[in-house]
């Protein structure tokens, strides 16, 4: 019985807040909160990205009726010699972050653990305005283009590690995704990898929102 009361209590408390945030006027004021903390204007970010080793183009500011505001945003197409697909939609606090990532700790775990170098990073989305999965009412920082959800990273070898494909494996493949997963909590506000949730089964997600969390 000792062992079964913390676990009843843990999932009693989270249905609660859970339900709590769920409802309005709660989740009105969290997106307010996160719509205050995006910069309305990185003109510093900016400057400082463009004296990086990155290819990015600047986006023009918009929003949706929703509540999704995109501002300060860029095109990031890569860092050093890392390239991404598709060239992300990130606000640049994001991009630098992802910049600075992508050159430092991806580029080291690569080589220590595989003995190579990341060429690629393949994603699954950045901007999408929708809400967060388990908070129906609260925006999602894709909201916001101020998150990525990262599914595979092609290396100078010619290998391809896949998220939803190796992240339960045994073996180098694993290791690196488990590395980057737990480097990913320093670099990141938020780091949520497939041991987080079965919405996160495929992919790393990483973002630079108001709150901190790492799974």
């Amino acid at each position: 019985m000792i062992l079964i009361i913390p676990v009843v209590l843990h999932e009693q408390t989270r249905r609660t807040v859970l339900g709590l945030v769920n409802t309005y006027p709660v989740s009105a004021v969290i997106n307010k909160l996160q719509q205050a903390s995006t910069p309305s204007n990185d003109a510093a970010c900016l400057r400082a990205l463009g004296k990086r080793d990155v290819r990015f183009r600047r986006q023009r500011d918009f929003s949706e009726p929703k509540g999704c505001k995109v501002k300060s945003a860029v095109r990031l197409s890569s860092a050093g010699q890392v390239q991404f697909d598709n060239a992300p939609l990130l606000t640049c606090t994001m991009a630098m972050q992802l910049a600075r990532f992508s050159e430092d700790e991806l580029q080291s775990a690569a080589r220590d653990v595989l003995g190579t170098t990341v060429k690629r990073v393949r994603h699954i989305g950045t901007y999408n305005c929708r809400s967060m999965r388990q908070f129906k009412g609260v925006l999602s920082q894709h909201a916001f283009a101020n998150a990525i959800d990262v599914s595979a990273f092609e290396l100078s070898n010619g290998d391809v590690i896949n998220v939803a494909r190796d992240w339960r494996t045994k073996g180098a493949k694993a290791q690196f995704l488990r590395r980057i997963s737990s480097d990913a909590c320093n670099a990141f506000h938020v780091a949520v990898s497939p041991d987080g949730d079965a919405n996160h089964f495929n992919h790393l997600h990483w973002d630079m929102g108001p709150y901190r969390s790492c799974r």
